[in-house]
């Protein structure tokens, strides 16, 4: 994998560009269970019309940590050394959980850079009061049984234990994660931006959610999506917390139709 060299870590992405002219960039943020490996369901269907960078978020994939890092707190500034390091001016931006405090995080800071984003089982981390108090009653009262299938549902893992089965082979090729600020009990997706830095977002922005999920519930996200005036919200029956994943078909056409609208400006 090629890589990015920032001050403290180096970075693995991939590149892939589309046999075209004049096209726009789509970057995509992976989840605590994945890595840039998580993608290998879009690639191919987004890469016909955009030019596509997946990478591994630090402390995942081949992107090792320091011990001494803020963890989570860095995730926006990888997101712009990133694009900085590959030239890339402005982006639709395309992330899955965990992804969604990169995203959140660097478009509140540089929202001129941003095409659209694509929250997919994710609040972004905001820091709603709220939506912070429901999150906190919704992990109390449901808490997780199944390990790192609570990231499927689990119609999905009785139908297709292969893919179940490739979902956790993918997570368990990152490293252990040593920084303590990354252990799971403290990626709880909760204090991030809040108030006006939400109401000054004016890009597009689309919520994605499934029926199952069990780690941000539909109401949860629904609750999200109303701190931003405009955005966009979609509710898949029968699918879990991985979207992009369990039904990649629906995903792809989503995503795919509310980038194309971005676009256009619909």
């Amino acid at each position: 994998m090629a890589l990015i060299e920032l001050k403290d870590i180096k970075i693995e992405y991939q590149e892939f560009i589309p046999n075209k002219e004049n096209y726009e960039t789509i970057i995509f943020m992976h989840g605590r269970g994945g890595n840039l490996l998580s993608w290998f369901q879009q690639i191919p269907f987004f890469a016909k019309e955009y030019k596509c960078i997946v990478y591994s978020q630090r402390g995942f994939g081949h992107s090792y940590d320091n011990d001494h890092s803020s963890g989570l707190l860095e995730f926006p500034k990888d997101l712009e050394a990133v694009m900085d390091n590959l030239e890339i001016e402005k982006a639709h931006l395309v992330a899955q959980s965990m992804g969604g405090v990169s995203a959140l995080g660097f478009a509140v800071d540089n929202p001129d850079r941003v095409l659209s984003i694509t929250f997919a089982d994710t609040t972004g981390g905001m820091g709603e009061p709220i939506l912070e108090t429901e999150m906190i009653n919704w992990q109390k009262n449901n808490p997780r049984t199944r390990g790192r299938l609570e990231a499927i549902s689990e119609i999905f893992e009785k139908e297709k234990p292969e893919m179940a089965n490739l979902y956790i082979q993918i997570g368990q090729t990152n490293p252990e994660l040593t920084n303590p600020s990354m252990d799971f009990s403290k990626i709880n997706l909760l204090g991030g931006p809040s108030g006006n830095d939400l109401k000054a977002l004016t890009m597009p922005v689309l919520y994605l959610v499934g029926e199952f999920d069990t780690l941000m519930p539909p109401e949860i996200i629904k609750l999200a999506s109303s701190y931003i005036n405009h955005s966009k919200y979609v509710y898949v029956p029968g699918c879990g917390h991985s979207i992009y994943f369990e039904k990649p078909d629906i995903f792809n056409f989503e995503v795919f139709k509310f980038i194309k609208s971005a676009t256009q400006g619909d």
